[in-house]
């Protein structure tokens, strides 16, 4: 008797293994839609462009400021956290938007020069960036905290900007809506810290 039983699960395991194999070749097997074609995706419009380009230089100062922080000695731990976070998080933007402006062919106007420095858009001048540079210990905290804060604050407005604007690109728009969410999760992080 237990012969029996222990052959009749043997052979419901292999029906059940069977089943299994087809439905999920049967899946494997269906063609999949792209996700490019399964939305409409309007064109990007030259708001849309500006901002991707904008964006791209103001994260590369933010990830120099981060980096340059982290490389400090006697930098307090949670501000070296926030630091990390940020040149790691808005790198990857980077790679993301830049790969967004080759495919619309305007990847040779991502150069950044819409934001050089001198404190438009949150932006740091080069003697703040120098400044940054040459403090030191929890000084540099402290003073990479105030300066990420206003940076990060005119990327916020930037973003503000392009979703009560001309922008209508489904891209740019989740972009500025990551900003606008994260960056100020982020103040009030670097805020408390403060």
């Amino acid at each position: 008797m237990p012969l029996r039983r222990f052959a009749a699960a043997l052979v419901l395991a292999a029906t059940a293994l069977t089943v299994l194999t087809f439905a999920v070749r049967g899946r494997a097997e269906q063609p999949r839609q792209p996700v490019a074609a399964a939305a409409t995706v309007a064109a990007p419009s030259s708001a849309d462009l500006e901002f991707a380009q904008m964006m791209v230089a103001h994260h590369a100062q933010a990830v120099r400021m981060s980096r340059a922080l982290v490389a400090k000695p006697g930098i307090p731990e949670r501000v070296r956290l926030i630091a990390d976070f940020i040149a790691h998080d808005q790198q990857r933007e980077i790679d993301e938007t830049n790969a967004w402006l080759t495919a619309w062919g305007a990847a040779d106007a991502a150069g950044g020069h819409h934001h050089a420095g001198g404190g438009s858009a949150g932006m740091l001048t080069e003697a703040q960036l120098r400044a940054l540079d040459a403090a030191t210990g929890p000084a540099a905290g402290r003073m990479f905290l105030r300066l990420m804060i206003e940076h990060h604050t005119g990327a916020i407005t930037m973003a503000r900007s392009l979703l009560d604007g001309d922008g209508r690109n489904v891209y740019t728009h989740g972009m500025a809506k990551h900003v606008i969410n994260e960056q100020t999760a982020e103040n009030d992080a670097m805020r408390a810290l403060l």
